[in-house]
C-alpha cells in the first residue's frame, strides 16, 4: 500500500485491515473493526497527521477508497450518492446525515439522523444523503468506500433535491449552503 500520505502505523493498519475485509465482502467485520478502533480514538488521533484542509484522500484503488474528512460546522452539503457501500468511522464531534428518497429524477428529504463520536455509520449502495454538523469545530472521521470512489459515476443534486447531474467535487462544494 504505497499510495498513502505519511500516516501513522495505526491508521495504515486500519486501512489494510478494511481492505482485506472488503475483499471478503464482510461488512459486519468492517463495522466491528472500525467500532473497536474508535472506541478510544487516541491512537487514531495521534497517528493522523494534522491536515490543513477538510478532506484528504488517504488511499484509493479499485477495491477501497479511504478519506480523512473533517466536516466544518454550519454548512449543509448537497444531497449526493456514492454508488457503493460507504462506512464512516466518526472519532471526533458529531455529524448529521440527511437522508433522501428518490422522487423521479429528483430527491426529497425523508429523515435526519445525528450521530455523536465514537460512531460508525454505514450507507448502502443506493443511499442518497447530505451531511452537516452543528458542532463549534469540525468533526473528524475516516470514511471508507468499498470501491474506487475517484472513478465512480455518481449523482449530485441541489440542496432543494432537484437539478440532478454528474457529481463533481468543486460543484459539490459550491452547492453547499449555510445552515439556517
Amino acid at each position: 500500500m504505497t499510495n498513502m500520505p505519511d500516516l501513522g502505523s495505526v491508521v495504515k493498519q486500519l486501512i489494510i485491515d478494511v481492505k482485506k475485509l472488503s475483499q471478503r465482502s464482510d461488512i459486519a467485520a468492517i463495522k466491528q473493526k472500525l467500532e473497536k478502533a474508535i472506541r478510544d480514538p487516541t491512537a487514531i488521533i495521534e497517528a493522523m497527521p494534522k491536515f490543513d484542509c477538510e478532506e484528504v484522500l488517504l488511499y484509493s484503488d479499485e477495491e477501497i477508497t479511504a478519506y480523512y474528512i473533517a466536516t466544518p460546522p454550519g454548512i449543509l452539503y448537497p444531497p449526493h450518492e456514492h454508488g457503493m457501500i460507504a462506512i464512516s468511522a466518526l472519532y471526533k464531534g458529531s455529524e448529521t446525515h440527511v437522508f433522501y428518497e428518490r422522487d423521479g429524477k429528483n430527491v426529497k428529504e425523508k429523515s435526519r439522523v445525528t450521530v455523536n463520536a465514537p460512531a460508525v455509520v454505514d450507507l448502502d449502495i443506493d443511499a442518497v444523503h447530505a451531511i452537516c454538523t452543528d458542532d463549534k469545530v469540525p468533526n473528524e472521521g475516516i470514511h471508507f468506500y468499498l470501491g474506487d470512489l475517484e472513478n465512480q459515476t455518481r449523482t449530485l443534486w441541489n440542496i432543494s433535491g432537484d437539478n440532478p447531474r454528474q457529481y463533481d467535487h468543486d460543484d459539490y462544494l459550491k452547492s453547499s449552503k449555510p445552515m439556517q
